[in-house]
Parts: structure tokens; sequence; C-alpha cells
């Protein structure tokens, strides 16, 4: 599913891991394939699952991504650290990212989610980022790393939801 390309994919801001309030961490490198893998599906307009993921995050829990522009995308990550192909069930826990450029060659990653803890039905609640890089200083500035780091201002056009090639209705799993 995501092709083996990831090395030809920025995601900005990405942290190095996460821990979710149902106990799971993800790694760095989790993370950034389950992010690679919905880039690639959007960009070919497939989805995957029972849920047909990736799909429209309307974050109806309003959380903040103050570093991110809508159409926002979910799609699972999961716990045993492989890249959701909907084989099984999706389990609780989500990436989201948004600000995806037109050609879908990179985009900002603004959260991990999960259901566990949630107080609403089908609602998320965010996990905690162990170390994200809001200002781009320190170690992962963008010019040290491929991966990690501040988006450049102004160099990316950005997919317009209009542009989305997967059907984009109010979904909310």
């Amino acid at each position: 599913m995501a092709d083996s390309s990831s090395d030809n994919v920025t995601i900005y801001y990405e942290p190095t891991g996460c821990n979710c309030a149902n106990k799971t961490t993800y790694s760095q490198s989790a993370i950034h394939a389950a992010c690679v893998a919905t880039l690639d599906l959007a960009s070919k307009g497939e989805t995957v699952g029972r849920d047909k993921y990736p799909h429209a995050y309307n974050d109806y829990e309003h959380f903040s991504f103050p570093h991110a522009q809508p159409p926002y995308f979910e799609f699972p990550i999961m716990s045993d650290g492989s890249v959701y192909n909907g084989d099984v069930g999706p389990g609780a826990d989500r990436v989201v990212i948004g600000s995806v450029a037109e050609d879908y060659s990179s985009a900002v990653y603004c959260a991990t989610i999960t259901h566990s803890g949630s107080s609403e039905r089908n609602g998320f609640v965010e996990c905690k980022d162990d170390t994200v890089n809001p200002n781009g200083q320190g170690t992962w500035d963008v010019r040290k790393t491929e991966r990690l780091g501040r988006e450049p201002e102004g160099e990316r056009k950005l997919l317009r939801g209009e542009d989305v090639k997967l059907p984009f209705e109010n979904t909310h799993y």
C-alpha cells in the first residue's frame, strides 16, 4: 500500500513519539509510516477497510492544529507497528495530517488521537507527543532532516478540499 518511496515524502512537525490514554506508545517510525500511507492512498484516490481510510477528519473535538490547514485526513495507526491495510479492524488510534501538498509529497502532522478515554461516543482525545518541535528550533530544524522540522513558509501549494480525490463526506468513526 504505502509505496517504498517514503524517503520522498516530507511530514512536517512529526514528533519522535507519542503516548495515548490507552497506554499505547508510538515511535516516530510508526507515526511516519501511517502518515506516508495516508498520503499514498489519498494521492491515488484509494481507501482501505470497511470504514474507508483515509477519510476526512472533521475535528468535532476542536483540537488545536495551529500550523496546519484543512482538509484534514485521519488514518489508523496500529499498536503492533504495522501499517493498516484494512484486513483487520482499525483499532482506537489515528494519525491526523493536514496542509497536504497538491502533489501529495508532503503534509503537516497534526496529532495522534484515540477513541480510548473519550467521554463522547466515537469521540477522540489527543495523545501526548513526547517531543514535538512547534517552533522549528533545536535539533530538528528543517535544514537538518528530511522528515522533522518547521514547514518552510510559502513554498508549497496546498491541496484544496474540492481537489481531494477521495469521497470526503462528513465521516467520524
